[in-house]
């Protein structure tokens, strides 16, 4: 009997337990379709069980949509050194128009940020700088991959590379397998 209570003991404790549920909410906004590429990709590294994905231009987004992620990664082209206006008015939204800033309600919730440009040196990291800053005042929890603030891509230059990169879809992917893995840590 003592073997048969030892061994049941040692087959509960050395199985895994059961993946987390995580909701994760990808938002953008895309012009020309490189900034949507890579959502697409982030999406493809969160993506796994237990894990739903939920992808929405920032025009789109609803309080609901906020309200049921566990994790929220942005993304934006960028504009002039900074993040799209459409990106700047929605965390503007997130504060007013669907009351975060009074109800802390984004408090603790994981976040990471993406961003696309034309250039090596195009903003794209004061564009990150400028969506992690405004996330970071709601009380979130930045993820970022090693070595970076956020996944981007450079989509004009070197001249042989038009667009998006697989090794930018790359880091993209593994951001999001990041947010996840975070995000799991963080509602358990």
């Amino acid at each position: 009997m003592r073997n048969f209570f030892l061994g049941t003991l040692f087959l509960l404790l050395a199985t895994p337990a059961p993946a987390q549920q995580v909701s994760v909410l990808i938002a953008y906004h895309s012009q020309t379709g490189h900034t949507e590429k890579m959502a697409h990709a982030l999406a493809e590294g969160a993506k796994g069980d237990e894990v739903t994905v939920v992808l929405k231009k920032v025009t789109e987004l609803t309080q609901a949509d906020l309200e049921a992620a566990d994790a929220i990664i942005l993304g934006s082209p960028v504009h002039m050194g900074d993040a799209a206006v459409e990106v700047r008015q929605t965390l503007v939204d997130w504060a007013y128009k669907f009351g975060f800033w009074r109800s802390h309600g984004l408090e603790n919730k994981v976040c990471a940020v993406f961003a696309t440009g034309a250039a090596p040196s195009n903003g794209k990291e004061f564009t990150m700088n400028s969506m992690a800053l405004g996330m970071l005042q709601f009380g979130m929890v930045l993820v970022t991959p090693y070595g970076g603030l956020g996944a981007s891509a450079t989509t004009g230059f070197p001249e042989h590379e038009k667009g998006v990169g697989e090794h930018e879809l790359e880091e993209a992917r593994k951001l999001g397998a990041r947010v996840v893995e975070v995000a799991r840590r963080m509602t358990n």
